[in-house]
């Protein structure tokens, strides 16, 4: 393969939650665009096996098990992507959690702050160490993974919708500060996708879920109507690439991406 060909050839991409679903896929995907990986997650024997993939694709990577809610993490990882690559020119904020499944009043003060510090603090983090190194590069593409909950209000997903309303925010507050410096950032919403994530969803059952969304949410998989991570993960290198240049700020879908070319 001739990496002039390749929409990421040359390129240093850090993705997080790595060890499955859409980080997983993602990161092949830009393995198989032309990109070397830094790839992690709390999970070890995923991550593993994620970078023994890319690897069989004959890309270079380098796997962390980290935790983004843990700056010292962030610290090690940037440390070792410079270390390794000598630059980061992506960032895919894909790690997340799901956490508790019950109404707000409920939730205990561990839980929300696990949820928050995950799926909105971590980027936040990641990103703050991540920012200075493509600022003086001046270039960048950073992708937030949100999701259409962070706009809608659906029990028993509070904790979650919150954590991914902050991150759409924060996602166009990034974007608007640093479109000086040639950096692009993007909230990717996958929609719903056939992930470990749908799994545990289900599993929680129509106690926890109520019978008419349990239904709803068992239906999509019955109907097969979950979409393959690798699907989405072709979105993930659209973001990553050149293509994207002339995009700032904006958060949707496959379909809501395609008023800029994205064809999937």
């Amino acid at each position: 393969m001739r990496s002039k060909k390749m929409k990421l050839g040359g390129k240093v991409a850090i993705v997080t939650g790595a060890g499955g679903g859409l980080g997983r896929a993602s990161a092949i995907a830009m393995a198989r665009d032309g990109a070397s990986l830094v790839i992690l997650s709390r999970t070890p024997a995923e991550l593993r096996e994620t970078a023994e993939r890319i690897k069989a694709i004959g890309r270079k990577v380098l796997f962390i098990r980290a935790d983004v809610s843990k700056p010292e993490d962030i610290e090690k990882v940037v440390h070792q992507a410079l270390s390794r690559f000598d630059k980061i020119d992506i960032l895919m904020n894909n790690a997340a959690i799901i956490g508790p499944l019950k109404p707000t009043f409920k939730i205990q003060e561990r839980e929300w702050n696990q949820t928050l510090n995950i799926n909105l603090k971590g980027v936040y983090l990641f990103s703050k160490v991540v920012i200075p190194h493509m600022i003086k590069q001046r270039k960048g593409k950073i992708i937030n993974v949100i999701s259409g909950l962070g706009e809608r209000v659906m029990p028993p997903f509070g904790a979650y919708s919150v954590a991914k309303a902050g991150l759409i925010h924060l996602t166009r507050f990034m974007a608007e500060e640093l479109k000086g410096y040639d950096i692009q950032v993007n909230g990717l919403d996958p929609g719903i996708m056939d992930t470990r994530m749908q799994e545990e969803i289900r599993a929680s059952g129509p106690e926890v879920l109520g019978l008419e969304l349990y239904e709803q949410i068992l239906g999509w998989k019955e109907r097969g109507e979950l979409k393959p991570p690798e699907k989405v993960a072709r979105l993930a290198v659209f973001l990553a690439s050149a293509a994207s240049d002339s995009i700032n700020g904006e958060c949707g879908t496959e379909t809501y991406y395609r008023k800029w070319g994205y064809r999937g």
